[in-house]
Order: structure tokens, then C-alpha cells, then sequence
């Protein structure tokens, strides 16, 4: 099985720039068309949060109408730039509901269970997994108890190392997701996002893939108390090869290069 993740696309609408420096909403146009170009069909997208920067409708729709055209299943989580509401209302196929009103969702109709966990705190940066949603979490996991299982979110659920980034990190409820992981058992990879950075790293027993943006990247600076900065690397994305009872092998692929390589 090949998944594509996607994360942190921040897309603006009418052409505005983020930070006056980067046009997110032509960044995604261009990801969309290196997805497209892929010698090898991904069977599956997960795009793990940040997919607007305001969360509005019109952001929303912009995604929406790049991915569709690729005529491959998504699944996708918020990140901490979505907002739940606009974003069910525009992408329903796209995502779960839950009674609680998270949007977390578990998908069986791939070789391997799919889990997406909704760590928004809305109006904040930092994500947060509460009890109604790590009740979700363990019943969903139970319910693949027999099935190798890939999880994504947005919050990473480890301390990286980037200072100002792990303050807005995954804050609460980390260390009883990585008991529910490692009860499991066969977790065979967790996704992330909003690092803006490609870090590995594990949680429960289970490797911790966290995939770089579709748009731009934060610079990487392990000093004490310094900001976070932006680079000027290339926008990037995940390829996971994903079979079930082997370990996760995972890649990153830069858009500007997917697409060169395939004229």
C-alpha cells in the first residue's frame, strides 16, 4: 500500500501571500500536480492538518476541488489553523464526525486500519487529545485489535528538539496515547504534522514519522529561547510504503523536483 501525506499547506485565498513571502494557495496547486505525476499511484492521501491558514470556506474549497481532481481517496485531520465547522462543511467526503464532535475518523477498507485523530484546541496553537477523544481512540483500537494500524494527526506526540515549535506541541493527554499505542501493539506507523520539518522519531513502541509542509519549512535551530524561523528549503511531502506485519519505510519527495523529473 502506498500513502501520500500531505501537511501544512496554509493555503490563502486570492492570491495572498503568507508572511508577504509565500503564494500557499499556487504552493498547493503545484503539490497537487507533482501528486499527479507520480509514476506510482498512491492507493491513499492523508493530509495531516494546517490544510487553510484562516480556515475559511474559500480555502477549504481550493483544496478540495486540487485533491478531488486526483480521483484518489482522502482522509484528513485539522490542524491548529483549521477550524471543524467550515472544514466538514466543505470537505464531508474528506473526514468523520464524531459525537463528541471531534473530527477523528477510522477507516477499515484498506490492507491496514487508517485512524485520524483530531488534536485541534481551537483558538490555540498547542493540540491536545481530551478523554472524549482518547475514549474514541481506545475503542477504535479495539476494534482493529486484530489489524495492523496506521495512525495520523497533526501534534507530533515527542519532544523534537525545536524549542518554540514544542511549546505550541502536543501538551495534553501524550502519555496516555502512547500507553493506548503500545497496549495495541502492531501501530505500524503514527503520522504527523506541524513541524514544518521532517523528523522521525517513536511514541509507544510505534516509529513517529512527522512530514515536512507542502508549502514552506521552519528552519532548524536547537538553540535555547530563539524563535522559530522560516528556510528556504523546497515544499515537500511524505511517500509511505506501508504492508501489513513489516515495518513502515517511508520518503520525502520535493514537489519542485517530482514534477522536473517527470517532463
Amino acid at each position: 500500500m502506498l500513502i501520500a501525506q500531505i501537511s501544512d499547506s496554509h493555503v490563502l485565498s486570492g492570491g495572498r501571500k503568507l508572511a508577504g513571502r509565500f503564494d500557499t494557495g499556487a504552493a498547493f496547486d503545484r503539490l497537487v500536480a507533482s501528486l499527479a505525476r507520480q509514476p506510482v499511484r498512491p492507493d491513499l492521501i492523508l493530509f495531516s492538518g494546517d490544510l487553510g491558514e484562516d480556515a475559511t470556506g474559500e480555502e477549504y474549497d481550493h483544496v478540495g476541488e486540487g485533491l478531488r481532481r486526483l480521483r484518489i481517496p482522502v482522509l484528513a485531520v485539522p490542524g491548529n489553523h483549521d477550524a471543524r465547522a467550515p472544514m466538514f462543511a466543505a470537505l464531508p467526503d474528506m473526514l468523520n464526525k464524531t459525537d463528541s464532535g471531534h473530527l477523528c475518523l477510522c477507516d477499515t477498507r484498506f490492507d491496514l486500519a487508517v485512524i485520524g485523530l483530531d488534536t485541534l484546541v481551537e483558538g490555540a496553537p498547542h493540540g491536545e487529545l481530551c478523554a472524549d477523544r482518547l475514549s474514541w481512540l481506545e475503542a477504535a483500537l479495539r476494534r482493529c485489535k486484530d489489524q495492523d494500524v496506521v495512525i495520523f494527526m497533526h501534534h507530533p506526540p515527542l519532544t523534537t528538539g525545536l524549542q518554540d515549535m514544542d511549546s505550541m506541541g502536543f501538551l495534553a493527554g501524550r502519555e496516555a496515547f502512547a500507553q493506548l499505542v503500545s497496549h495495541h501493539g502492531r501501530v505500524q506507523g503514527i503520522l504527523c504534522g506541524h513541524m514544518h520539518r521532517a523528523i522521525q522519531g517513536a511514541c509507544g513502541g510505534a516509529p513517529v514519522r512527522v512530514a515536512p509542509s507542502a508549502s514552506h519549512q521552519i528552519a532548524f535551530d536547537l538553540r535555547a529561547d530563539v524563535p522559530f524561523a522560516f528556510s528556504d528549503e523546497p515544499a515537500q511531502y511524505m511517500m509511505h510504503i506501508a504492508r501489513p506485519g513489516e515495518p513502515l519505510v517511508s520518503h520525502v519527495v520535493s514537489v519542485e523536483a517530482a514534477a522536473q523529473d517527470m517532463d
